[in-house]
């Protein structure tokens, strides 16, 4: 049988258009939600600002990654020369019991001499014995370490070793350094304290000779004595005491030798407020005489001088050397000094 379907009516129609139609509003609003538009891409100004934001942070970063290994490079370094310094301060303190052999000596061959004359000696004898035993130049170890000391108590043993050290590095055509010849200081006077150094601190150089080395690589160097030295914890200034203070190295060295009343009356005060215990004379010159271990610093430049040109300072009819007459560790007059890191700056 057949059934007729009933006709659908004109208003069925307008309400599912109706519906449709809002379905697909709705869906296109929602895609458009959804997925919005796409924009244009970064103009050239806005990739520039990008990139130079990002170099600024890289070089701010970089320059604090390098303070900070700066500052453990240094840190380092002043461990090292502590240990150095360590080592020097028992080696001194061995020469308390020879400056009493010495001065016993003295009085026994010089009888008749006065009391201000016998201690003028001793104090000589015992700065010469010092020289011979701690050179701080190989320029001390082949001239004359002084003539009265060699007379009377002979070149030791120990200045022979470094000479002949000396003699094999050239005769294997290299030149000993000054750092070389620190180290065999401490080799030969305080053996046990090079056990507390680390394989990092001691290297060996061009000639086959083993060196103490600060945390950028560079020799560390020796004064036995710096009583010049103003930058110094330890002595006073006797430059800033005489109220003068030369402009560069060469002043520096002519006004010392001019023997200025200034310079004179200052090393006076410095002798009565630090004096030297190898010096007992009540109108001794001087202060009290300590070593100098110091590195270069970040910049590897030395600011001071370092007494390479050594020569004989002989003072008075007797030959006498005298430490002060041309004193070492003295700023250079450049300046480099002042990052140079030594055993005198605990405190700072």
């Amino acid at each position: 049988m057949f059934i007729e379907s009933e006709p659908v009516s004109q208003e069925s129609d307008n309400a599912g258009s109706v519906v449709n139609y809002k379905y697909h509003t709705m869906h296109h609003h929602r895609q458009q939600l959804r997925f919005p538009a796409r924009r244009q891409a970064f103009t050239l100004v806005e990739l520039l600002v990008v990139c130079a934001i990002i170099l600024v942070l890289a070089l701010l970063t970089l320059a604090a990654v390098n303070i900070v290994a700066q500052s453990t490079k240094v840190a380092k370094t002043r461990a090292t020369l502590l240990k150095l310094d360590t080592a020097m301060q028992q080696i001194f303190e061995t020469y308390e019991n020879k400056f009493a052999r010495i001065k016993s000596q003295v009085e026994d061959q010089f009888p008749d001499a006065s009391e201000e004359y016998q201690q003028r000696l001793t104090a000589h004898f015992i700065r010469d014995l010092m020289r011979m035993e701690m050179p701080q130049t190989w320029t001390e170890v082949r001239g004359p370490i002084g003539i009265e000391g060699v007379e009377h108590f002979g070149q030791t043993p120990l200045w022979e070793y470094y000479w002949r050290e000396y003699e094999y590095a050239r005769s294997q055509g290299g030149v000993p350094s000054r750092a070389a010849l620190f180290f065999l200081i401490i080799q030969n006077l305080n053996p046990e304290a090079l056990e507390a150094f680390h394989s990092s601190e001691v290297v060996r150089n061009d000639t086959g000779m083993l060196e103490f080395v600060d945390a950028w690589g560079n020799p560390i160097q020796f004064l036995r004595w710096a009583p010049a030295l103003t930058d110094s914890d330890l002595q006073q200034n006797v430059v800033k005491l005489a109220g003068h203070t030369p402009v560069d190295h060469t002043s520096n060295r002519q006004w010392w030798r001019s023997g200025a009343p200034e310079l004179f009356a200052a090393m006076s005060t410095a002798t009565n407020n630090h004096p030297d215990p190898t010096d007992e004379r009540e109108e001794s010159i001087g202060w009290f005489l300590y070593p100098l271990i110091y590195s270069a610093g970040p910049d590897g430049e030395i600011g001071f001088d370092a007494g390479d040109d050594w020569e004989t300072a002989a003072v008075g009819d007797e030959d006498i050397l005298d430490p002060f007459f041309l004193p070492f560790g003295m700023p250079d007059g450049t300046g480099r000094h002042f990052d140079n890191i030594h055993n005198h700056q605990w405190y700072r």
